[in-house]
């Protein structure tokens, strides 16, 4: 009886935490950097793995869909971290420059066997977010221990809005 008390209070735990993932508040509440933060502490306490993530307040604002598609592509990035790559540390680095905003997600895994033209089903939905964005995806890989992958995402300057006027 206990045991299966167990399951059913880690089941539950698993729906809230994919719900949470579905349509996360934070994103909505907070903005970009504090939902990002969130995730990959989350990440790090189930996973094991350390993640270092570093931001620099934006003077300008990213748009509604630029923020929702880096924030989904940070987290299947993190997903195929913990399922393929074997790695022990990542870093996600958010900055907003003059042509945009461009987020980098490193990893000291094995790297991304690329030979194949099959890319997987999450590497296609990073790809077909940033096209809808009219950004760019950059994969830096190379297969072997410890080589690691490089996943860099640019959005565009028209996926960022101006700053808030304070004055109204």
């Amino acid at each position: 009886l206990a045991t299966g008390m167990y399951a059913t209070c880690d089941a539950i735990s698993e729906v809230r935490r994919i719900s949470r993932d579905l349509r996360p508040g934070a994103l909505d509440d907070w903005g970009l950097g504090p939902a990002l933060k969130t995730l990959t502490d989350d990440f790090a306490t189930r996973t094991g793995i350390d993640v270092d993530f570093s931001t620099v307040v934006f003077r300008n604002r990213l748009g509604r869909e630029a923020k929702i598609a880096l924030y989904r592509i940070a987290q299947e990035a993190l997903t195929n971290i913990e399922r393929h790559a074997d790695a022990t540390e990542v870093s996600i680095d958010l900055r907003g420059h003059k042509r945009g905003a461009t987020m980098r997600i490193t990893d000291n895994g094995k790297g991304i066997n690329r030979a194949r033209n099959n890319p997987g089903l999450g590497l296609r939905n990073m790809e077909e977010r940033v096209a809808q964005l009219e950004g760019s995806l950059r994969i830096l890989s190379a297969k072997g221990k410890n080589n690691g992958t490089v996943i860099e995402v640019t959005v565009p300057l028209n996926q960022v809005l101006p700053p808030e006027d304070d004055t109204q």
